[in-house]
């Protein structure tokens, strides 16, 4: 499978995961799926960093793009920190910023898999796209199991 394809599968489960949570009525159990879904978006957020960004970086053609999807993700970043900081998911303005979460999220896809993903396979053979979704998906595991590791510590 290529960082493609993972690339996809994790971005259609962020939308369907935002959906619910928008749709979910109880604010505790909204709270909940909050929870997950900044962990999940965060560690892969920072697993395409690494192992997709950093490549098309690189590149003379993949540069750009590369350096506004991070500071799309740095965006992103503050604004799931002030949604777990303001633990209230019963609140209106809660529900506003998740709303504006879930319009930057849909802006920055469609961005990363229309140019970026054309820019990607100009760049990279489907070999080196297959290596990058194996590297893709170890690195996601590393960072889950640390980010767990510091929980269960806390």
């Amino acid at each position: 499978m290529t960082i493609l394809d993972r690339l996809t599968a994790d971005h259609d489960e962020f939308k369907g995961m935002l959906k619910t949570i928008l749709a979910t009525k109880d604010a505790k159990q909204r709270g909940q799926l909050f929870e997950e879904f900044k962990s999940k978006l965060t560690t892969h957020s920072r697993a395409e960093e690494k192992i997709f960004y950093r490549p098309l970086e690189k590149t003379e053609e993949g540069k750009t793009e590369a350096l506004e999807g991070t500071v799309e993700h740095d965006v992103v970043y503050r604004l799931l920190a002030d949604l777990a900081a303001a633990r209230q998911p019963e609140a209106e303005k809660w529900m506003a910023r998740c709303t504006v979460l879930q319009e930057l999220l849909e802006h920055h896809i469609e961005e990363e898999e229309g140019d970026f993903f054309k820019i990607a396979r100009k760049l990279f053979d489907r070999a080196a796209l297959e290596k990058m979704g194996k590297d893709f998906a170890a690195e996601k595991s590393k960072i889950g199991a640390s980010t767990h590791s510091a929980a269960a510590a806390e």
